[in-house]
C-alpha cells in the first residue's frame, strides 16, 4: 500500500531550535481519506466526513507549520483532538485504524479504564506516548506525528457521589490534560528497573544524565465511548428548551431519533467530565446504530473483514467458502436483533459455521456454500451434507453462489470505480475487473488489496517496457489487450512479471531487430497475438517486413 512518507526534510523549529524531521509528501485531501473509508466502512456518512476532514487538516497544518519553522509563532496551536460517541460495534475503532494505516503514522490504542492518576497504582497515561515510540521502531521524530486512540473514555466520567479523590476517573482526566495539549514525556519509566540501569550506565560512561523525551504537541488524540446515559441528559435539556426542536421531534417516532446528535459541551460536563478536559477535545462526532440494511451491506462489501476472515478460516483447510445472497440477508437480520453492531455479525456467522468448521476438514471437501437453510438449521444441514458431501447439486449451488458473489463485487467496483482507480493513470477495463476478482479470491485479499496488487503488476509491466528500451534501444508498448493477457497469465501461473515478459520479448527480439535493420523502426506496439502465439506473430512480422510493409 502506498502511504505518505516521513521524510528527512530539515526545518527550523520555533525559537531557532535545531532542525528536526518534518512530515513531508503529505498530499492527501479530506476527500481522499473519505473515499478510502468508503471502501471499508458502510454508513456513518457524517462521522466519516468529520474524521477525514479534521485528521487530514491536523497533519496538513503540522506540515505547514514545520515548513515555516522559526518564522511561524505557534504558541496558540490548538489540536483537532476528537471525541467519538456511539454504540458498540459501529466502527469507531476500525475507522481510526484505517485512517492511521492510510496516513502511515504510528498508532496506539489504549483502554481508559486501565489508567489511574499519576502517582497512584495503575497504568500511567504517559505509557501511551512511550508506546508510540515503540510503534515507530524507536524513531522519536516519527512518533511525534502519531495518533493515540483511547477507548472507553466514558468510563472515566466522574460518578458524582464519591467522597475523596477519584483517582480512576477525574484523576485520569487531569492526567490527560497535558498530553492532550503539549507536554514533554520522559521515555525513561521511573519504576522500570531496566530504564534505571540504562540511565546509570550512561551516567557512568559520560558523567551526564541521560534524558530522552518526546513532545506531544503534534500527537493527535482520538477518544471514544458508548456514553450510556448521555442520551437522557440531552433529552432532558432539549425538553426544557422545547419549542422548535421538540415540535420537530413530535412529528416523528421518538424512538427513531438519535438524541446523541444534539450533544453539547454542557451535556458532557453534566455527564461527569471536567470542563478543562472537554475543552481539549474540540471535535465531536456521533455514530449511528447500524440498521439491517447496513449490516447486510457490510456482509456484501468485498473489503469486509467479517467475510474475508471467515473465508480464510476455511481456506486454511483447503475449503472454499461462499455465501448465498439470502443467507447474507438472514445473517444481517439476526445480527441486528443482538444490538451490538458489526460485532454481532461475527457472532451469528460463528454460531452457524462452527459445526462445519469442525467436521468438514475430515470429509476432505473442497467447498461449502452457506445457504439460508444452513443458517436456520446448522446441525440439520450438516447431517444432510455428511450423508452425501459429493452430491452434484451442491456443486451447482456453489457455482451459482459464486456468480452471485461476482455480481456483488462488480456492483461494488462500478459504484466506486472513479474513487478506487483515481490517480492511477491506467484504465480499469472489464477484463481487469475480472482479474482483480481473481486475485481477491485466490489470495483472500480484500478488494482494495486486490486492486492495489493488480495496479502494482501493471506498473511492473510498464517498468519492464522501459528496461527493455534501455537494454535494446527499441521502445515497446503492450496493447491493452496484450497487457490484460499478460496479467491473466501471471496471476494464473503465479509467475514474476519480469520473468514472463522476458520470455516473450526474448522470442520477439530477433524479429524486432530485423524490422529495425530494414525499416529503421524503433517503436513497436505488441499486440495480443504476440502473447498468444509468439512464433506465428514473429513469422508474420518478418514476412511483412521483407515483402516491403512496415510493422
Amino acid at each position: 500500500m502506498v502511504v505518505p512518507r516521513f521524510g528527512t526534510q530539515q526545518t527550523r523549529s520555533r525559537g531557532g531550535a535545531p532542525p528536526q524531521q518534518a512530515l513531508i509528501n503529505f498530499d492527501l485531501t479530506p476527500e481522499d481519506l473519505e473515499s478510502y473509508l468508503d471502501e471499508y466502512v458502510i454508513g456513518q456518512r457524517e462521522a466519516k466526513a468529520v474524521l477525514s476532514t479534521k485528521i487530514c487538516t491536523h497533519f496538513r497544518r503540522v506540515r505547514y507549520m514545520l515548513e515555516r519553522g522559526g518564522r511561524f509563532q505557534d504558541a496558540g496551536f490548538v489540536k483537532n483532538n476528537v471525541i467519538m460517541i456511539g454504540p458498540t460495534g459501529v466502527g469507531k475503532t476500525y475507522m481510526v485504524k484505517l485512517l492511521a494505516q492510510k496516513l502511515g503514522v504510528p498508532f496506539v490504542k489504549g483502554d481508559a479504564t486501565k489508567f489511574s492518576e499519576t502517582g497512584y497504582v495503575g497504568g500511567d497515561v504517559e505509557d501511551l506516548i512511550r508506546d508510540l515510540v515503540h510503534e515507530a521502531d524507536g524513531d522519536i521524530e516519527r512518533a511525534q506525528f502519531g495518533i493515540v486512540y483511547l477507548d472507553e473514555i466514558d468510563k472515566i466520567a466522574s460518578s458524582g457521589n464519591l467522597i475523596g479523590p477519584d483517582v480512576s476517573r477525574t484523576g485520569v482526566q487531569r492526567a490527560l490534560l497535558k498530553p492532550l495539549e503539549e507536554t514533554e514525556v520522559d521515555l525513561r519509566v521511573p519504576h522500570d528497573p531496566i530504564s534505571q540501569l540504562e540511565a546509570l550506565e550512561h551516567y557512568r560512561r559520560t558523567g551526564q544524565k541521560k534524558r530522552r523525551t518526546i513532545n506531544t504537541r503534534y500527537v493527535l488524540f482520538v477518544v471514544s465511548g458508548a456514553f450510556s446515559g448521555l442520551e437522557e441528559i440531552i433529552k432532558k435539556r432539549l425538553h426544557k428548551q422545547g419549542l422548535g426542536f421538540m415540535a420537530e421531534v413530535s412529528s416523528k417516532n421518538e424512538a427513531d431519533v438519535n438524541y446523541l446528535r444534539f450533544v453539547k459541551t454542557e451535556d458532557l460536563i453534566e455527564y461527569g467530565f471536567e470542563s478543562e478536559f472537554v475543552g481539549r477535545l474540540p471535535v465531536i462526532t456521533v455514530f449511528d446504530p447500524l440498521t439491517v440494511d447496513e449490516l447486510y451491506e457490510i456482509l456484501c462489501n468485498p473489503n469486509s473483514s467479517v467475510i474475508v476472515n471467515k473465508k480464510r478460516d476455511f481456506r486454511a483447510y483447503g475449503i472454499n467458502l461462499v455465501f448465498e445472497d439470502e443467507a447474507l440477508k438472514l445473517l444481517a437480520i439476526q445480527a441486528e436483533k443482538e444490538k451490538t453492531g458489526a460485532r454481532a455479525l461475527v457472532r451469528v456467522i460463528e454460531r452457524a459455521l462452527i459445526p462445519f468448521e469442525k467436521r468438514l476438514p475430515s470429509l476432505r471437501v473442497r467447498f461449502l456454500v452457506v445457504t439460508k437453510e444452513l443458517i436456520e438449521d446448522p446441525q440439520g444441514m450438516l447431517a444432510t451434507f455428511e450423508a452425501n458431501p459429493h452430491d452434484p447439486s451442491w456443486e451447482a449451488r456453489y457455482q451459482k453462489a459464486l456468480e452471485e458473489e461476482t455480481k456483488r463485487i462488480k456492483k461494488f467496483i462500478k459504484e466506486r470505480q472513479k474513487k478506487l482507480w483515481r490517480g492511477k493513470g491506467i484504465k480499469l477495463t472489464p477484463e481487469r475487473m475480472e482479474l482483480a476478482i481473481a486475485l481477491h479470491r485466490r489470495d483472500d485479499f480484500d478488494l482494495h488489496q486486490a486492486l492495489e496488487e493488480l495496479f502494482i503488476l501493471m506498473r511492473q509491466v510498464k517498468n519492464y517496457e522501459r528496461s527493455f528500451e534501455r537494454r535494446t534501444g527499441f521502445k515497446v508498448a503492450f496493447s491493452d489487450e496484450a497487457m490484460d493477457l499478460i496479467l491473466k497469465h501471471i496471476i494464473e501461473m503465479d509467475q514474476g512479471v519480469y520473468a514472463y515478459c522476458d520470455r516473450i520479448l526474448n522470442l520477439l527480439e530477433y524479429g524486432l531487430r530485423l524490422v529495425n535493420e530494414r525499416t529503421g523502426q524503433t517503436l513497436f506496439t505488441i499486440p495480443k497475438e504476440a502473447i498468444e502465439q509468439p512464433d506465428q506473430y514473429l513469422n508474420s512480422l518478418i514476412r511483412h517486413t521483407y515483402s516491403g510493409k512496415k510493422s
